[in-house]
């Protein structure tokens, strides 16, 4: 399944709920580390020239999240910045149902919890090597979390690309209906502990806000 074709007016911003330009060293203090399988290192790497996150796995998988409750009723948009500088190493091509090799180099999260934590439902954004922009997959682990590739392929030069999404458009899209539950969180990651390879992905301007 793929992204339908949508055409958003231009409208203007009118107010910030979260941003993160990551400009300084403990800019990640206001987020906290999820391990699934040892801890992939994630650091501020600032120069006079620009700041990011900078997340390199070798062989791990943990990601970098911040709470916040958000009614996605009232049309927050997600946008960052990223760049892939290395993919896991696979023996096949990408499939976003197969367990066997689930690592992509950089991935950014809504998720939506549950009082019954098997309920949340989670959108996933995802960087993959060689799969269609705009795919909609189940994810291999649960229906509740639904993936959706942005970007494929490396990109010249190592360029940042910029994402802005509509969280509830896109909800709707990949889940057929409307929000249940509110926004709990955002985070992004990089893993490559199924493939026992290596990744690195760069995260920067992480913001949600209202547009009008």
């Amino acid at each position: 399944m793929r992204l339908p074709e949508r055409f958003f007016p231009e409208k203007k911003e009118l107010s910030v709920i979260a941003y993160f330009p990551f400009s300084s060293d403990d800019s990640l203090g206001e987020w906290k580390e999820k391990v699934l399988r040892k801890k992939v290192k994630y650091s501020v790497i600032s120069s006079p020239a620009e700041s990011y996150v900078r997340a390199v796995s070798n062989g791990t998988c943990s990601s970098m999240y911040h709470t916040l409750k958000l009614n996605a009723d009232i049309r927050p948009v997600l946008s960052w910045k990223w760049r892939v500088v290395g993919f896991p190493e696979k023996k096949y091509s990408d499939d976003l149902k197969s367990r066997e090799e689930d690592d992509f180099a950089a991935r950014m999260y809504v998720i939506f919890p549950a009082l019954f934590f098997a309920n949340s439902r989670v959108l996933e954004y995802i960087w993959a090597q060689d799969l269609g922009i705009g795919t909609i997959s189940s994810s291999p682990y649960s229906d509740n979390i639904k993936l959706i590739v942005l970007r494929s392929g490396p990109t010249e030069n190592g360029a940042w690309k910029k994402e802005e999404r509509d969280i509830y458009e896109d909800y709707v899209s990949a889940f057929h209906a409307r929000p249940k539950y509110k926004i709990g969180a955002v985070a992004f990651m990089c893993d490559s502990d199924s493939t026992g390879s290596s990744a690195e992905a760069h995260f920067d301007d992480i913001k949600i806000f209202i547009k009008k």
